[in-house]
Order: C-alpha cells, then structure tokens, then sequence
C-alpha cells in the first residue's frame, strides 16, 4: 500500500510510515482541540514538496483570518500561498444551494488545481444543510469516492464526541479516523490524539499526549 507522511511529528511512527494513500482521514475532536491546526500543516509539509495542496473552507469565513491565524506558527510559509501551492478555497457561498452545489464546486477545485492533499473544514457545516440522513449519506459516498479517485489524502473535520463519533456515519464511511481531546489533569488541561481506524494499517492504539508551540504540532511517543 502506498503512503504519504503526516507531517506532523511522531505520528508516521504510529500509522506504519504514513497515511494510506489515497484515503479520507475523518478529525474528530471538540472545539479547540487542534483539528485545524492537524491539517494546515498536514497541507503545508505537502506543499513545501511541491506538490499542490488546498483547504476548503465551509464556515463563510474569508481566507485572511485562517492566514492570520497560521501565520503564528513556523510551518507557515507565506511564499507557497503566493505561488499557489497552498490554496485557500471558500465554500460557504454554495451551502445554500445543497448537497449537489457544494459537491460540484469541489469537484471543479480539485481538477482545477490537481492536489495531493484537500482539508475540507468542516464537514458539520454540510451536513447541516442536508435535509436527511439518507441526502447526507448519499452526498458523502460520492464526495469520498470521486476524491479517492482523484489520487489525493483528504482531511474532513468533525466537532463530535467520542460518543458521538462512535455512531456516526463519517466515521463509518471514512478510511481512517483520528480523535483529538483534551483532558483535565491536575488542575490543568493536556492534549491528545488517538488513531481510532486506519484502513489497511497495523497502527497503535491508546492516547498520546499532543504538544502544540510555536512549531506547530507533534505527537509524544507515550501517553503522559
């Protein structure tokens, strides 16, 4: 099975080398616990390859203030959003259209800029357009077909619980699932990151402790 890195610190030694490839990586995780900083620099390790990378926005929210907010850290590379490397694509426009428009507008973005990694953050936001389990259904089976075949790694982001994740459908559906938490401890809040699937992959199980500085994110070798 082909793979490609994480690149985020200390994972690849969890996941045999990489992620598989090509794949759905699903991010669960509450508010907060470094879902979107996992697949900026995901994207960003990409694209310092040379290889063209692209982050789909679902929240309306224009691309400056992701660029703020990234540019606090090291992996931000300013010169690869310039040349296009790294595109920052905003879908909040087609929500109001369904399930059909949004699907479209990806699929136009992808044969447009041809990428080796697509984050699409995130994925609630379209399923709450969708008026069925049934519709939604039907509009993930198409999304993760159509990009699996398109030879690419693809990040979707999801604020459920562990409980919640455990019954859901994107999980269900996805090639791979990671869940990020933070938890109380000593009076203080830790956070970690748990492979919970990986399609075709002998990967460790079991919680590691999540450093998130100034570098960007790396994952410790044991739970702490």
């Amino acid at each position: 099975m082909d793979r490609i890195e994480s690149g985020v610190p200390g994972l690849d030694k969890m996941i045999e080398g990489g992620f598989p490839y090509p794949s759905v990586v699903l991010l669960g995780g509450e508010p907060g616990t470094g879902k979107s900083t996992f697949g900026m620099q995901s994207l960003f390790h990409e694209a310092k390859k040379g290889n063209t990378a692209v982050y789909l926005s679902s929240v309306s929210e224009p691309p400056w203030v992701m660029q703020s907010f990234l540019s606090e850290f090291e992996f931000y590379d300013q010169k690869l959003v310039d040349t296009k490397k790294l595109i920052f694509l905003d879908l909040g426009e087609k929500l109001n259209s369904g399930g059909g428009a949004v699907l479209k507008e990806i699929q136009k973005s992808v044969e447009m800029h041809s990428p080796k990694r697509i984050f699409i953050d995130p994925i609630t936001a379209i399923q709450t357009i969708l008026e069925s389990k049934m519709k939604y259904r039907k509009f993930l089976h198409e999304l993760i077909m159509y990009l699996k075949g398109q030879g690419c790694v693809t990040f979707i982001t999801t604020e459920y619980s562990y409980a919640q994740l455990s019954t859901s459908l994107d999980a269900f559906m996805c090639d791979s699932v990671i869940m990020l938490s933070y938890i109380e401890l000593e009076n203080s809040r830790k956070k970690y990151l748990e492979v919970l699937k990986m399609r075709g992959t002998n990967h460790l199980t079991g919680k590691r402790s999540l450093v998130i500085d100034k570098t960007g994110m790396r994952v410790q070798p044991e739970f702490r």
